[in-house]
């Protein structure tokens, strides 16, 4: 886990701190102004590339691996947080062999700017035209017709918007665990994620969902059965989720099979590689997974059959989006569309 982790979180702030007249444009005379303009000067010295710099390194835990993500030298890096800290005139990390952790100061300083990027991003994308590529996380094991469905939905957001022309996506993996961040810092501007994910920074879309069900290889010895029953399922092992992948669901489900009688043993895969899915039920004889039928419908060398009970698990995945963004707005004016449950709880 990096320090970002243990010490992230925004502060709450209503729309009078935003515009300072309760969610009215401010007054170019008034005292907010003034006082930002104020704000401003004292720190007309300030790069914001050091605040990229100073979030990357809290971010990846150790200064070698911001380096490397940043694309620049090692003692480079190491100079600019250097002066970063001789800017606000005090040290932010502590150095170790294991990496860095953040000073008190540190905290403090994380604590009160990390929102700036993303409130300077949102100033910016306000006036500016929408962008012509938006940049699409996607979790593992997304369904084909799900990307389809939401490509044909967000390509139109321009339309959407009230301007000419489609937006391109480029979409790449991410995992659930990973787009929370990535979204807040505008380094994807949409995330496709497998509920529940339990934040209050995002409002998020259902796309897909479906009841889950037993999948098993051809050679399965359960195969051949149309029908299974709690008692088969708990001689078999659950092909599931690594660590930290997906985390509302992969905790979720589990518990909720064995309220219905099912307490399963996990077989952690990355379920980011179908191919290692696929591999682990063919050679693995008392293995099953879950998926919703649609999902392996296609899938030649598997067969599904339902959960023994009238109200199995379901897997929803959503498009997700900050809170307050752009993205926020249109990704609901296309659900409205679309007709995807929109939520912003």
């Amino acid at each position: 886990m990096s320090v970002l982790d243990e010490w992230s979180g925004r502060r709450a702030t209503g729309s009078a701190d935003h515009n300072g007249l309760d969610g009215q444009a401010p007054d170019p005379r008034g005292d907010v102004v003034l006082r930002a303009a104020s704000d401003a000067r004292d720190v007309d010295d300030f790069d914001m590339r050091h605040l990229r710099y100073f979030l990357t390194v809290v971010r990846a835990g150790t200064v070698s691996a911001a380096a490397q993500e940043l694309r620049i030298s090692q003692p480079s890096l190491s100079q600019q947080i250097r002066r970063l800290e001789q800017r606000v005139g005090a040290a932010l990390f502590i150095r170790s062999s294991r990496g860095v952790e953040l000073t008190v100061g540190g905290k403090a300083f994380l604590r009160e700017m990390q929102g700036i990027p993303g409130q300077l991003r949102s100033a910016i994308a306000a006036v500016a035209p929408a962008p012509r590529i938006w940049p699409v996380g996607v979790c593992g094991g997304v369904p084909a017709d799900v990307l389809t469905e939401v490509q044909n939905g967000l390509s139109n957001v321009r339309a959407h918007d009230g301007r000419d022309g489609a937006a391109k996506l480029r979409m790449r993996s991410v995992g659930t665990a990973d787009q929370g961040e990535l979204l807040r810092h505008g380094e994807i501007a949409f995330g496709i994620v497998r509920l529940p994910v339990v934040t209050s920074e995002l409002v998020r879309a259902v796309v897909w969902d479906e009841p889950l069900g037993v999948v098993l290889a051809h050679e399965h010895p359960l195969a051949h059965r149309t029908e299974l029953t709690w008692e088969d399922l708990t001689r078999q092992r659950l092909l599931w989720y690594e660590d930290g992948c997906a985390p509302g669901f992969a905790e979720t489900v589990p518990a909720d099979l064995a309220r219905l009688g099912w307490t399963s043993v996990l077989h952690p895969v990355d379920q980011d590689q179908h191919a290692l899915f696929l591999h682990a039920l063919q050679t693995t004889a008392d293995l099953v997974a879950l998926r919703p039928r649609r999902a392996v419908e296609r899938e030649h060398h598997l067969v599904w059959r339902p959960l023994p009970t009238g109200r199995p698990p379901r897997e929803r995945l959503a498009v997700t989006a900050v809170r307050g963004s752009r993205a926020a707005r249109l990704l609901q004016q296309v659900s409205a569309v679309r007709g995807w449950a929109f939520s912003a709880e």
